[in-house]
């Protein structure tokens, strides 16, 4: 496991472009690695 967390800014993306970058992302990751994930589109919160 990782101990520092894998920042990633998903800036203003729609949630399915975000998702899908994401799941990229993760592809290459060990199990248990901490992700942090920074979003500012405006529908984050509801989504």
């Amino acid at each position: 496991m990782s101990a520092d967390p894998v920042v990633i800014d998903g800036g203003d993306r729609s949630c399915v472009r975000l998702l899908l970058e994401l799941r990229g992302h993760m592809a290459g990751m060990a199990p248990g690695t901490v992700v942090h994930l920074i979003a500012s589109d405006p529908a984050a919160p509801i989504d």
